[in-house]
């Protein structure tokens, strides 16, 4: 059998393929990367034998492992459960001018009259305008429109022999109006004159079907209401149901929201119907659109003020007194301006930054290595392949839903596995992007901790401060073409930009000796000792750079900068061989305060009960029946304003100082189970509480065993990479072919298992 396999094992491991046990092997042929099986269900029986498990769970990122150690105040915080619903979590959009999104109307528009209409030649035509034609000539093409029988009715033609186009326009324009689609004109010349000409529609005829915009600017926007799916998913399904081949780029939004959560925000479309946008959204699920809405400019990253937060925080064991003095602390002294957890991605073996960091060394090949890495979901049977076989095979296994990163580098690998390069150029540029950030935002969440460790919280000599009073997404130059990250704790605000729908310039591929020219970068400047001691500035005025060729670093911290990037390879101007991955760096500020902070604690009976009303509760007329003044456990409702590039996450840290992980979060959300259980406990006696004082207790340990085995099934994952800092770099190929063969032996197993 082994023969049959041409460049398979029978001649050598190594194949040609990606890996190194690459695209020769497993029964694929030769560099075009065919089945060499005979029959096509020999070759779907043997892709059905190495499908792999979808739903194996994997570990999530700790804050310490990002670089998030400090608190800014000192108060003591308070037990409180983030995101124990997604419910819990709920978001507007804050425009630019300072207006809040929020769905109150889901009805449509009345079309403008005809007398509202604006044209595009400012021209108001009636039907039948004297003025563009002769009544005669009306009344001649009414009878070629209300005719039975096109074939014996004369067309109608009228001179326009001199006329200019805008003039033939509008001729054209009155007609069409005046009949629509029964009539078809044309421009014809006849012995060096011109004709306009007016026939009876029918089929063959080319029938002009634009219709004129009639709306009162150029630009719709509407609210889009979401849960349960971030901006870009709402944006792509928003667009396939509009059937604009699912481009989200043609919609237009300032930020993007995370998945889970409830939020609000503003769309645009260039001059798209809203009856029509209405009509195709109304079954859309977890997603509502109204509040229509119309403006001259379309809308794009960054043009918003911020977002509003409505947060319930769960099961607060606290007194009122101690939220009270939180709050109050958090409102006054603000927090740190770190960079949370959404912002490097969920899964703890390859992090977002990692990748980046690969990325930016132009180690290609790891970086794609990172991003294809097995992880359970609908996209590990395709990753797998890639692992186990070659692209072409994985490639041809990507699910109908497959991640555009991800299907975009398997279907470029698929085509030439050794254009590592040209493989990473047809990932969207935002999407490349992201993993540089993270990597930046790595460092300045490390640099941040290490500067508050030193100092504290007053400003310190060497310290940077804008000349200008800004906001970060105006510091932030590097984050001008970045889509970001799904979340809605994240308070984007990103610059002005459209997504490069192609993004397959092979100019970017090549190295090249020529930099990227410097953008203009806000001017700051280095504190003196009189400075802090004049008190003109406080933490709030303090900023650090994301690393980057055109910024200046603080002389006080330089040192720690070069020491994190020396580390890793790289360099302080951040500089590439390659355009794409030079980094102009930007500014961001150390400490943030929100606004319009807002808090009350209310009681509640039942865990999932409903304790915030969403836009779409408002307007189906619910009330909040979970909240009861006699309830067994406590609940706080924040409402905070964040400007943008804030995460609410890091102000909730603050303000409990707890974690705040999803694995942390996890263990306090089943707090209702465990006084369900000690109810349902029988209460011991004197003498058996006495007896079995120095003895462990068996449940307890029945307890710890299962955690135990709730962390051991959670890290064990037969599609799970190890994490990039656990890897050998030189023997990273004999432990990937050794664990491979042992995923083989395992599949094998329990194919046999299956068969007997």
């Amino acid at each position: 059998m082994r023969g049959k396999f041409r460049g398979g094992r029978g001649r050598g491991n190594r194949g040609r393929g990606f890996w190194p046990r690459g695209g020769n092997s497993r029964g694929f042929e030769g560099p075009w990367n065919r089945p060499i099986f005979g029959r096509p269900e020999q070759n779907q029986q043997w892709l059905q034998r190495k499908r792999v498990n979808v739903n194996a769970p994997s570990k999530r990122l700790s804050e310490q492992a990002i670089g998030v150690t400090e608190y800014i105040n000192d108060h003591e915080g308070f037990n409180g459960i983030i995101k124990a619903r997604f419910s819990d979590f709920q978001v507007s959009e804050i425009n630019e001018k300072g207006e809040v999104a929020k769905l109150t109307d889901l009805s449509t528009p009345e079309v403008p009259t005809v007398d509202d209409a604006v044209d595009d030649e400012d021209l108001l035509l009636n039907k039948y305008n004297p003025e563009i034609l002769p009544m005669e000539t009306w009344d001649r093409i009414n009878k070629v429109a209300i005719s039975t029988n096109a074939e014996h009715v004369e067309k109608v033609q009228v001179d326009v022999t001199g006329m200019t186009k805008e003039q033939r326009t509008k001729i054209h324009d009155a007609v069409k109006k005046a009949f629509g689609g029964s009539i078809v004109g044309s421009t014809i010349t006849v012995e060096d004159k011109k004709y306009v000409t007016f026939d009876k529609y029918r089929k063959g005829v080319r029938i002009d079907n634009r219709v004129k915009w009639v709306w009162p600017a150029e630009y719709v926007y509407f609210i889009v209401y979401k849960e349960n799916c971030d901006t870009m998913e709402a944006a792509s399904r928003i667009g396939e149901r509009l059937r604009m081949h699912v481009r989200p780029s043609l919609l237009g939004y300032a930020g993007t929201k995370d998945r889970r959560a409830k939020t609000t925000q503003w769309f645009s479309l260039r001059k798209f119907d809203p009856r029509k946008i209405s009509a195709a959204c109304s079954d859309l699920r977890d997603i509502r659109v109204g509040n229509y809405s119309f403006s001259d400019t379309n809308l794009s990253l960054g043009m918003l003020k911020g977002n509003q937060f409505r947060i319930c925080l769960r099961n607060v064991t606290a007194a009122d007194e101690c939220v009270d003095a939180a709050c109050e602390l958090l409102r006054e002294r603000g927090y740190i301006n770190y960079y949370g957890l959404q912002r490097f991605g969920t899964r703890v073996d390859v992090p977002t930054y990692v990748i980046g960091r690969k990325l930016l060394q132009g180690n290609f090949r790891e970086a794609i290595r990172f991003i294809l890495s097995k992880r359970p979901g609908p996209m590990a049977h395709a990753l797998h392949l890639f692992h186990t076989v070659n692209a072409y095979a994985a490639a041809h296994a990507l699910p109908r839903d497959a991640p555009p990163t991800e299907a975009r580098l398997l279907r470029a690998l698929a085509q030439n596995e050794n254009d590592l390069i040209g493989a990473m150029d047809q990932v969207a540029r935002n999407a490349r992007l992201l993993y540089v950030h993270s990597y930046q935002s790595l460092i300045w969440n490390r640099v941040a901790s290490e500067r508050l460790k030193r100092f504290a919280r007053q400003p310190a000599p060497g310290d940077l401060v804008p000349l200008a009073d800004v906001e970060d997404d105006s510091l932030q130059e590097d984050s001008d073409d970045e889509e970001n990250q799904n979340n809605a704790d994240q308070n984007d605000a990103e610059k002005k930009t459209t997504e490069d729908k192609t993004d397959t310039d092979k100019k970017d591929a090549k190295p090249t000796d020529k930099r990227p020219k410097s953008k203009t970068m806000i001017p700051v400047k280095v504190l003196t000792q009189e400075d802090c001691d004049s008190g003109r500035y406080s933490i709030f005025d303090v900023v650090l750079p994301l690393p980057g060729y055109s910024v200046q670093y603080p002389p006080n911290m330089e040192d720690y900068y070069k020491q994190l990037l020396t580390k890793d390879e790289l360099k302080l101007d951040m500089k590439h061989k390659y355009k794409s991955y030079s980094m102009c760096g930007g500014y961001r500020h150390i400490a943030a305060r929100p606004a319009d902070m807002q808090w009350r604690s209310v009681r509640y009976s039942e865990p999932f009960a409903d304790l915030l009303l969403s836009d779409v509760d408002e307007l189906e007329g619910r009330t909040t029946t979970g909240i009861r003044q006699d309830g067994e456990y406590k609940a706080v409702l924040l409402t905070m304003s964040l400007r943008p590039s804030s995460y609410a996450t890091m102000a909730l840290r603050e303000l409990l100082k707890v974690d705040t992980s999803g694995d942390s979060q996890a263990l306090q959300n089943n707090y209702y189970k465990k006084k369900k259980d000690d109810k349902n406990t029988p209460a011991k006696s004197d003498d058996q509480a006495d007896q079995n004082h120095d003895q462990p207790d068996k449940d307890d340990d029945k307890l710890d065993q299962n955690d135990d085995q709730s962390d051991q099934n959670a890290s064990v994952d037969v599609n799970e990479e190890p994490c990039e800092e656990e890897i050998n770099e030189e023997d990273g190929g004999a432990e990937k072919r050794k664990l491979d063969e042992e995923d083989e032996g395992v599949e094998v197993k329990r194919t046999k298992q299956n068969d007997s």
